[in-house]
């Protein structure tokens, strides 16, 4: 009987410690999703705000910083690449996904000395997507993006939900990206 007794406040003991450390298993498992999410954060702020007045040319408009942002998506010279070290070509781009939902997808290349029509060409054929990628957010609602800086032609500072290196002739100071999750 005494024997039953102690092998059962065992057996108990042994249930809770098994408990508790399947709930600090779940507790860090938890954390580190949560980490790689922030990081994420991290990744992108470090990305923009090693953003580089990376000068373009073009005959009509003569030279100008490359960047370009829209609804549809972000595309600026980092130097602060995902791996590696040479300067590359960003491409955030708002993609569709399945029921309606939207990702924020970060894509890039090495810039090297590219032109203004092959940064353009890159686009256009979507040949941004055969380097580096990295899903920024899934399964969201809603993404905006809305650029704060200084327009030459109206000569006055502002948000707008375009924002074109050509024709700002500078870089955007601020730049929000909202969901809904």
């Amino acid at each position: 009987l005494v024997a039953m007794a102690i092998f059962s406040s065992m057996m108990m003991l042994g249930g809770v410690a098994l408990n508790q450390g399947l709930k600090q298993y779940h507790g860090l498992a938890e954390k580190g999703i949560v980490f790689w999410d922030y990081a994420k954060t991290i990744w992108i702020d470090k990305s923009l705000n090693s953003s580089t007045d990376y000068y373009v040319y073009t005959r009509s408009d003569g030279w100008f910083p490359y960047f370009k942002g829209s609804q549809e998506g972000i595309s600026y010279i980092s130097l602060a690449p995902l791996a590696g070290e040479l300067p590359v070509v960003v491409w955030i781009r708002n993609e569709a996904e399945a029921a309606g939902m939207r990702s924020l997808v970060y894509y890039e290349v090495p810039v090297y000395t590219k032109s203004y029509d092959e940064i353009e060409r890159d686009y256009v054929f979507s040949d941004y997507k055969k380097g580096r990628s990295l899903r920024l957010l899934e399964g969201v609602e809603g993404i905006e993006f809305s650029f704060y800086g200084y327009d030459i032609v109206d000569r006055k500072f502002g948000w707008y939900q375009n924002f074109d290196g050509n024709r700002m002739k500078c870089l955007p100071s601020s730049i929000i990206i909202s969901y809904q999750h």
